[in-house]
């Protein structure tokens, strides 16, 4: 498993759900990203302050026979090269100068892209992660992700 990777997008929604926006930066506290809003109260707790999905799997997550873009599962930041789907609850990663603590699995009920407005089920169940936020910062597209020691199933 790779210890390493990089972040593809940061997303924010000034309206919550789904679709999120790609933008420059995203500004964490442990509240959540600031000016993120969500659609349902029960997702504004600490323990899902941010949403993580792996930029492979929108590969499988087509839309008009076009991967989707980042967002479109609603995801705060999409990452390469980590392999999400291997890491396990407690797994902490560092993205740029942030820290987060991996706190639950996450499958998006669908994706929908932010430019045409087109939906489609996700079918596939495919996962990424809510995640708290352990150290408060700033995080940007092109950002380092690098794992802690033993965040991996396969130790």
């Amino acid at each position: 498993m790779n210890a390493t990777g990089r972040v593809i997008a940061v997303c924010t929604s000034t309206s919550g759900g789904i679709p999120r926006y790609s933008v420059a930066t995203i500004e964490l506290t442990q509240q959540g990203i600031v000016g993120d809003k969500h659609r349902y109260l029960e997702h504004e707790t600490n323990e899902r302050a941010v949403s993580l999905f792996d930029v492979e799997l929108y590969d499988q997550l087509t839309i008009d026979d076009e991967p989707a873009p980042p967002g479109s599962v609603g995801e705060n930041i999409t990452v390469a090269g980590i392999r999400l789907g291997q890491l396990v609850e407690g797994a902490e990663v560092q993205l740029g100068e942030v820290i987060v603590r991996l706190t639950r699995r996450w499958a998006p009920c669908y994706a929908q892209h932010p430019l045409t407005g087109k939906t489609r089920p996700n079918r596939e169940k495919l996962t990424g992660w809510f995640a708290m936020v352990i150290q408060a910062g700033e995080v940007a597209a092109h950002d380092m992700v690098t794992l802690s020691t033993n965040s991996s199933q396969n130790h």
